[in-house]
């Protein structure tokens, strides 16, 4: 029982999080702070340094990067999708970019669980038909 729960708030918050962003993607917020997203519905961005930044320390471009994030992550809370997504947060090879990632949390839909869910179904209706 817990697990249907579980797939119905994954599904829930899956067609929640399109909504927000179908509906938020055009707004000057959303561009303004260089969001995308793709059809998995993951929010992500690129945070460049500044280029008086590039002379810096790995370490001071790495927080001036965190501080570029904040108004990010409050952009994210205003249209409440901080209870449905999770973030992440990448060094980019070769370069000193950051890629910000916010991608929906996935309680209990797997590839596995999927292939057992509709065998078992089968297994149902091939028994009662």
């Amino acid at each position: 029982m817990r697990t249907i729960k579980l797939l119905w708030y994954d599904i829930k918050g899956f067609f929640y999080i399109r909504s927000v962003i179908r509906k938020n993607k055009n707004t000057v917020d959303f561009q303004k702070l260089g969001l995308r997203y793709d059809w998995v519905n993951r929010i992500y961005t690129v945070i460049n340094p500044s280029e008086a930044d590039k002379g810096d320390s790995p370490d001071v471009i790495r927080i001036k990067a965190q501080d570029k994030m904040v108004p990010i992550h409050k952009y994210i809370d205003k249209l409440e999708l901080a209870e449905f997504v999770a973030v992440s947060v990448e060094k980019i090879p070769n370069s000193e970019s950051y890629l910000l990632v916010y991608y929906p949390i996935i309680h209990v839909i797997s590839t596995w669980r999927v292939v057992v869910f509709f065998s078992i179904t089968a297994v149902i209706l091939w028994l009662v038909f």
